[in-house]
């Protein structure tokens, strides 16, 4: 297999376009609901802290964390997404990027760690991951697809806040990070987006593939498809939230880190992503590394977003 030109091992689904541009129209309904408190240490010149709250489509509560460079005109915004799972960590990570000028926004996915809330409320099994959750139920139920929709929504409320330059908005992440700063790109009008090592790429290699970092299609597999009856179904629901199947729709400006000896996510579901980009971009192919910090790649970051 020639990776470099691997779009991936599952079709996107006719009406993914149709399907996501419908749920932009419902999420530019939702009347915006947020507070903003600025945190207990936020006392310096330069940078302001601020727990940020809003009341997300379903009425769940969703976190993230602001930070914001003090400034007398509008600065950029960078959207941070974590890893899976967990949340969005500390605040001196992100510090980094607001010491380049951009306002942060970090929001904890639901139910994997953070503040942000997991409501429920899904019929069928959980199994072992957020993957599958909802899976049995209405794809609008899946909580991927609600993560998707938070963030959304996270991104006209920054740009609701005073000081935000609502036409310079930018992301980035790694891993669930990455394939969050693919669709975010691909939903969104985004000016600078950063991928590293993306996951939730390319579902039915990574099934063939039997990964433990995606155990939970193993197990919905093992339970309710063990004789391959119920794949069909399974993978065109998880074709909606692949990020690949997102990359078409990025028009942005890329940078793309991929690691070669990645056992998390391998290097030809990377490329799925990567190849399947239509827009500007920039690949760094790194030999040697795996599914770690890349501290070429984060010099790389750093020049990217300074750069005009």
């Amino acid at each position: 297999m020639d990776i470099t030109e691997y779009l991936g091992s599952w079709d996107r689904p006719l009406d993914f376009d149709s399907y996501w541009d419908k749920k932009l129209e419902f999420i530019n309904s939702v009347p915006l609901d947020y507070e903003l408190t600025e945190v207990e240490f936020s006392n310096f010149d330069n940078v302001k802290y601020y727990d940020l709250y809003f009341t997300s489509f379903d009425g769940a509560r969703i976190y993230a964390k602001f930070i914001k460079p003090v400034s007398n005109g509008e600065v950029p915004a960078l959207f941070y997404f974590h890893g899976y799972p967990g949340c969005n960590r500390n605040w001196f990570e992100k510090t980094a990027y607001a010491s380049l000028g951009y306002a942060v926004f970090a929001m904890d996915f639901r139910g994997q760690g953070g503040k942000s809330q997991d409501i429920g409320g899904i019929l069928g099994t959980t199994v072992a991951g957020h993957i599958v959750a909802g899976i049995d139920d209405e794809l609008d139920n899946m909580i991927y697809v609600k993560n998707i929709l938070d963030m959304c929504l996270l991104i006209r409320i920054a740009k609701d806040i005073e000081g935000i330059d609502a036409n310079n908005i930018n992301c980035t992440g790694g891993s669930q990070g990455g394939g969050f700063a693919t669709m975010c790109a691909g939903l969104n009008d985004i000016k600078k987006c950063i991928i590293l090592y993306p996951f939730l790429s390319d579902m039915k290699k990574i099934y063939d593939l039997d990964l433990v970092a995606y155990e939970s299609i193993r197990y919905y597999t093992r339970w309710f498809s063990s004789t391959g009856e119920n794949d069909e179904k399974l993978f065109n629901r998880l074709a909606y939230i692949d990020a690949k199947n997102f990359a078409p729709r990025v028009k942005s400006k890329v940078l793309f880190g991929a690691s070669n000896i990645d056992v998390i996510c391998p290097i030809e579901t990377q490329f799925a992503v990567y190849n399947n980009l239509n827009c500007e971009k920039e690949l760094v192919l790194y030999k040697k590394y795996g599914h770690e910090n890349i501290p070429d790649f984060n010099t790389k970051t750093a020049r990217f977003l300074l750069d005009d």
